[in-house]
Protein backbone atom coordinates (compact mmCIF):
# COMPACT_ATOMS: atom_id res chain seq x y z
CA UNK A 1 0.00 0.00 0.00
CA UNK A 2 1.24 3.67 -0.81
CA UNK A 3 1.11 4.71 2.64
CA UNK A 4 3.16 1.48 3.71
CA UNK A 5 5.62 2.43 1.29
CA UNK A 6 7.12 5.36 2.09
CA UNK A 7 7.10 4.61 5.92
CA UNK A 8 9.13 1.40 5.30
CA UNK A 9 11.60 2.66 2.59
CA UNK A 10 12.20 5.69 5.43
CA UNK A 11 13.05 2.74 8.05
CA UNK A 12 15.00 0.88 5.87
CA UNK A 13 17.45 3.57 4.85
CA UNK A 14 18.40 3.62 8.42
CA UNK A 15 21.89 1.93 9.50
CA UNK A 16 22.40 -0.33 11.65
CA UNK A 17 18.81 -2.26 11.73
CA UNK A 18 19.26 -5.24 13.95
CA UNK A 19 17.59 -8.44 12.86
CA UNK A 20 14.92 -8.03 14.59
CA UNK A 21 13.36 -4.36 12.95
CA UNK A 22 14.42 -6.25 9.46
CA UNK A 23 11.80 -8.91 10.58
CA UNK A 24 9.24 -6.05 11.66
CA UNK A 25 9.79 -4.10 8.36
CA UNK A 26 9.72 -7.72 6.44
CA UNK A 27 6.35 -8.16 8.17
CA UNK A 28 4.61 -5.05 7.68
CA UNK A 29 5.25 -5.26 4.18
CA UNK A 30 4.08 -8.54 4.00
CA UNK A 31 1.04 -7.73 5.59
CA UNK A 32 0.39 -4.61 3.06
CA UNK A 33 0.61 -6.58 0.40
CA UNK A 34 -1.53 -8.94 1.42
CA UNK A 35 -4.06 -6.17 2.27
CA UNK A 36 -3.68 -4.95 -1.87
CA UNK A 37 -4.14 -8.42 -2.95
CA UNK A 38 -7.45 -8.56 -1.09
CA UNK A 39 -8.65 -5.00 -2.66
CA UNK A 40 -7.66 -6.89 -6.20
CA UNK A 41 -9.57 -9.75 -5.40
CA UNK A 42 -12.60 -7.79 -4.24
CA UNK A 43 -12.38 -5.02 -6.49
CA UNK A 44 -15.76 -4.51 -7.58
CA UNK A 45 -17.15 -5.03 -11.58
CA UNK A 46 -18.60 -1.66 -12.69
CA UNK A 47 -20.91 -1.18 -15.20
CA UNK A 48 -21.23 1.70 -17.48
CA UNK A 49 -24.41 3.05 -18.36
CA UNK A 50 -24.72 3.27 -21.72
CA UNK A 51 -27.02 6.18 -21.94
CA UNK A 52 -24.30 8.46 -20.78
CA UNK A 53 -21.56 10.23 -23.68
CA UNK A 54 -18.40 8.98 -21.79
CA UNK A 55 -19.19 4.97 -21.97
CA UNK A 56 -18.88 5.45 -25.58
CA UNK A 57 -15.00 6.49 -25.28
CA UNK A 58 -14.20 4.44 -22.11
CA UNK A 59 -11.70 2.36 -23.96
CA UNK A 60 -9.75 4.86 -25.13
CA UNK A 61 -9.85 6.69 -21.75
CA UNK A 62 -9.01 3.13 -19.90
CA UNK A 63 -5.83 2.69 -22.30
CA UNK A 64 -4.95 6.58 -21.51
CA UNK A 65 -5.44 5.86 -18.06
CA UNK A 66 -3.03 2.51 -17.96
CA UNK A 67 -0.77 4.50 -20.21
CA UNK A 68 0.21 8.19 -18.26
CA UNK A 69 -0.24 9.16 -14.69
CA UNK A 70 -2.04 12.07 -15.09
CA UNK A 71 -5.20 12.49 -17.47
CA UNK A 72 -7.15 15.84 -17.69
CA UNK A 73 -10.32 15.20 -19.40
CA UNK A 74 -13.08 17.61 -20.44
CA UNK A 75 -16.47 17.52 -21.88
CA UNK A 76 -19.63 18.31 -21.33
CA UNK A 77 -21.81 18.68 -18.12
CA UNK A 78 -23.57 15.49 -17.73
CA UNK A 79 -21.53 13.90 -19.86
CA UNK A 80 -20.79 10.98 -16.73
CA UNK A 81 -17.13 12.38 -16.19
CA UNK A 82 -17.74 12.41 -12.33
CA UNK A 83 -18.94 9.23 -12.03
CA UNK A 84 -17.50 7.13 -14.37
CA UNK A 85 -14.32 8.29 -14.33
CA UNK A 86 -13.53 6.31 -10.82
CA UNK A 87 -15.07 3.32 -12.39
CA UNK A 88 -12.78 3.40 -15.32
CA UNK A 89 -9.77 4.10 -13.11
CA UNK A 90 -10.79 1.14 -10.61
CA UNK A 91 -11.28 -1.25 -14.03
CA UNK A 92 -7.74 0.07 -15.17
CA UNK A 93 -6.07 -0.85 -11.93
CA UNK A 94 -5.99 1.97 -9.79
CA UNK A 95 -6.97 2.63 -6.41
CA UNK A 96 -5.57 -0.78 -5.80
CA UNK A 97 -2.41 0.59 -3.28
CA UNK A 98 -4.47 3.78 -2.59
CA UNK A 99 -6.92 5.77 -3.46
CA UNK A 100 -8.04 7.27 -6.45
CA UNK A 101 -8.74 11.34 -6.62
CA UNK A 102 -10.98 13.49 -9.24
CA UNK A 103 -10.49 17.14 -8.96
CA UNK A 104 -13.67 18.69 -9.63
CA UNK A 105 -13.42 22.73 -10.76
CA UNK A 106 -16.22 23.79 -8.02
CA UNK A 107 -16.28 23.58 -4.50
CA UNK A 108 -20.22 21.98 -4.58
CA UNK A 109 -19.43 19.31 -6.92
CA UNK A 110 -16.40 18.50 -5.28
CA UNK A 111 -17.87 17.84 -2.16
CA UNK A 112 -21.01 16.18 -4.06
CA UNK A 113 -18.82 13.65 -5.30
CA UNK A 114 -16.42 12.89 -2.49
CA UNK A 115 -19.55 12.02 -0.55
CA UNK A 116 -20.45 9.78 -3.44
Amino acid sequence: MLQDRARIERSLNRRNLSSEEVECLLDQARSSARLRARRRENRPVPTYPSALPISDRRDEILAAIQAHPVVVIAGETGSGKSTQLPKICLAAGRGEAGRIAVTQPRRVAALSIAQR
